[in-house]
């Protein structure tokens, strides 16, 4: 199963601090797991968040919102910024006329962290991935980003992966059919 709305909205905001923020990892990780600073979800936006809501005694209630999977959120961000090389140039043939480096910071992020995550979670409904992708672009960047977020996600699934992609730790991730 995909991660849900909220690890990928999290672990965009981690990828986010750390490529566009320049802030280390490890201090992100750290606010992000103790909602502090840009992390704080104590202000308007947490109001203005369908996804999250607050509910009274949380605990105590069914319909209370779940926590947020850490382990989750920490493989994706550490498996997109362990694989961002690789990842681009795979993403590269699928912008149509556009360079990784033009684009908005915000539709490079998704398709990075939703295309490892294509790659390196064989558990994931592509589909799902796409759709949390697009939800994500469509809340924090443009409107004419939806579209091309969605078409390019579409192509980098349905092609074939270059070869073994790696994490942090060096073991692959993903095997390829003898390519």
């Amino acid at each position: 199963m995909a991660a849900e709305r909220r690890e990928h909205r999290v672990a965009l905001e981690i990828l986010y601090a750390v490529d566009i923020g320049n802030m280390p990892l490890e201090d992100v990780l750290v606010q992000a797991r103790d909602e502090v600073g840009v992390f704080g979800r104590g202000d308007l936006a947490a109001a203005e968040d369908p996804y999250e809501p607050e509910y009274p005694a949380m605990d105590k209630r069914a319909d209370a919102p779940r926590t947020t999977d850490w382990p989750v959120v920490e493989q994706l961000v550490r498996g997109t910024l362990a694989s961002k090389t690789e990842i681009e140039a795979e993403l590269t043939p699928h912008l149509r006329h556009w360079k990784m480096a033009r684009l908005p910071g915000v539709d490079r992020l998704v398709l990075d962290l939703c295309a490892w995550e294509l790659r390196n979670r064989p558990d994931v409904d592509a589909t799902t991935v796409i759709n949390h992708a697009v939800e994500l672009v469509r809340r924090m960047s443009s409107d004419a980003s939806v579209a091309y977020v969605n078409a390019v996600l579409d192509a980098f699934a349905k092609s074939p992966a270059r070869g073994a992609l790696e994490t942090d730790a060096g073991a692959p991730l993903l095997e390829t059919n003898g390519a």
